[in-house]
């Protein structure tokens, strides 16, 4: 430690006098002047003195520069214990909470889990759940990290994750230990002029444990391969590139699919591969869906109970092979949803084939409103010829069918409509 009275003998010593007093005043010459012989004792001991002053400071100096030193150690080791004094107070304080002293950590870790995004898939950020979480203090960061379900969404930007090898989601999703995975990933990198092929090698041990997948972007080869045999839900966005979806290997536990391209117009099935009969519930958004395209999945999904399509060309056009696939009979005895958004006419057409007899919620959209007629008659048979248990029938823009609903609820007794 140093010596307070030290310090305040530097201070109140004679050699820190004012600079006027220690400048010779007495002698005028210049260093070319003549100096009279009689002054030069008196000048020599001026310089004797001098010496000793400076000297004297220099040695002050240095006193000062090692007390320096010293003070400057002294706080570097202060300001780490007021760390971790500060660290103990919050640590403590969190302690005599009533949250910590009531509440057990698994408990806590439940509230956690409300904090979530309101998303399926959580984008990493240190401002947001759960990673805001473990800056709190000791116990809550404790708690975070060993709670899985917490690390257990992700959104993985494909060309975020070029950069650095994937190791900030990697390090994200081992946090989640064995718990099922909700993985997005967006392929939003430009491989036009990349002469390497992209490798997604440290990401496929994640797809092997993953629930729920979004791919969002153009197709990878070879991305659904047998590491993938717990995924439960499957989503597939295309914006540019052809519509591609193969999955070569078996997925007992697919039960969702989601397939989706506002830019692509879907007239066959060719191009998609998928376990359509073990399917609970689909949804295909697509710029355009012929309606025996539409049929043939509908054919093909023996097990689906709620079906979302958009948007259902009904009608066939001149500059598509619409023609070449004519409608056929159709019967799907599982479907109890449907949910259809229609672009054109023609629906009364797709109501003269189609056959659902165990349907209970039927919600129909028009894109044009009220451009198109209601199909009344076709409609009627339809629900005539399913002898469904229509509960719920919702018409969207579309004012025409207004007129019929009496006869409707005859048909259907209890029968809800919404317009």
């Amino acid at each position: 430690m140093i010596n307070p009275d030290l310090l305040n003998d530097l201070l109140d010593s004679p050699i820190l006098e004012p600079l006027s007093e220690l400048t010779p005043t007495s002698f005028s010459y210049r260093p070319t002047s003549h100096v009279p012989p009689d002054k030069v004792p008196t000048i020599r001991a001026v310089v004797t003195q001098r010496k000793s002053q400076l000297a004297a400071l220099d040695d002050h100096i240095d006193l000062l520069d090692h007390a320096l030193e010293k003070l400057q150690r002294i706080q570097a080791r202060l300001k780490e214990k007021r760390a971790i004094v500060q660290e103990s107070l919050e640590f403590h304080q969190a302690l005599a909470s009533p949250a910590c002293c009531l509440l057990p950590s698994e408990l806590l870790g439940e509230i956690f889990l409300r904090c979530l995004p309101q998303t399926n898939y959580v984008a990493p950020s240190s401002d947001e759940c759960p990673m805001v979480l473990t800056r709190v203090c000791r116990h809550w960061r404790a708690v975070t990290l060993s709670t899985p379900r917490l690390w257990a969404s992700l959104s993985i930007s494909l060309l975020r994750a070029d950069t650095t090898g994937g190791d900030e989601y990697k390090r994200w999703l081992e946090k989640a230990s064995s718990v099922p995975l909700s993985i997005r990933v967006v392929h939003d990198m430009d491989l036009s002029d990349r002469k390497e092929p992209l490798s997604i090698q440290w990401l496929r041990p994640f797809l092997g444990r993953c629930s729920d997948l979004w791919w969002h972007g153009p197709p990878v080869q070879g991305l659904l391969d047998n590491s993938v045999q717990s995924l439960s839900r499957f989503q597939v966005t295309f914006q540019k590139a052809n519509f591609l979806v193969s999955i070569p290997s078996p997925m007992p536990r697919l039960r969702s699919a989601v397939l989706q391209s506002l830019t692509y117009d879907l007239h066959s099935l060719r191009s998609i591969d998928l376990p359509w009969h073990q399917l609970l519930e689909l949804k295909i958004q697509f710029a355009l869906v012929s309606s025996a395209t539409f049929l043939q999945v509908i054919g093909l999904c023996t097990q689906v109970q709620r079906v979302s399509v958009s948007s259902v060309c009904a009608d066939a056009l001149p500059q598509t092979d619409l023609q070449s696939f004519p409608l056929i009979d159709t019967v799907n005895h599982s479907i109890h949803q449907l949910e259809v958004n229609v672009i054109r006419a023609g629906l009364g057409s797709l109501f003269e084939v189609l056959t659902l007899p165990a349907l209970e919620e039927l919600v129909i959209r028009f894109c044009s409103p009220d451009r198109y007629p209601w199909p009344h008659r076709q409609f009627s048979a339809f629900v005539t010829r399913s002898r469904c248990p229509l509960k719920w029938l919702t018409i969207h823009r579309n004012k025409g069918a207004e007129s019929h609903l009496t006869e409707y609820l005859k048909i259907l007794p209890g029968l809800k409509i919404v317009m």
